[in-house]
């Protein structure tokens, strides 16, 4: 499954063979829920198949959908690094299934493959950096109208 996915692209045959092991399979139902806003639980998603909807609550507790996540792209990295609640929910608008990376099961890749996991660290700070710049991008069109 893996080796198909757009977000392995970079990743030699062996390296996902190694990272293959660090991860779990996962199935969501058309509705259901991947993970709630506030959830302690650290783990970053790949979308396989499918789509999952990523959705933030205002301070007036109202919900919109900020992402909409399909096949090869990822979320919930953000645990993986800081260890924080989660920030958003996100919910299956399909059947999806996804690999599943747990925050321990990353820090054992981390100390056994080194290498591996620094190219995996870096490919999320890209993803990261993507998105923060999206958001700036975002909140000064935003800013402008105001």
């Amino acid at each position: 499954m893996l080796g198909k996915s757009p977000w392995a692209r970079e990743f030699t045959e062996d390296q996902l063979e190694k990272l293959a092991r660090y991860l779990l399979v996962s199935e969501a139902k058309q509705g259901s829920e991947v993970f709630a806003e506030g959830a302690k639980e650290a783990y970053m998603s790949i979308v396989i198949k499918g789509i999952v909807k990523v959705i933030k609550e205002d301070s007036l507790n109202r919900k919109s959908a900020i992402a909409e996540v399909g096949p090869g792209k990822t979320l919930g990295e953000m645990s993986l690094i800081d260890g924080w609640p989660r920030s958003a929910s996100a919910v299956a608008i399909e059947d999806s299934t996804m690999l599943v990376l747990t925050k321990d099961n990353f820090e054992h890749l981390l100390s056994d493959q080194p290498q591996l996991g620094s190219q995996i660290l870096m490919k999320l700070a890209g993803l990261l950096s993507q998105r923060l710049r999206m958001t700036n991008w975002v909140l000064v069109e935003c800013l402008d109208r105001a």
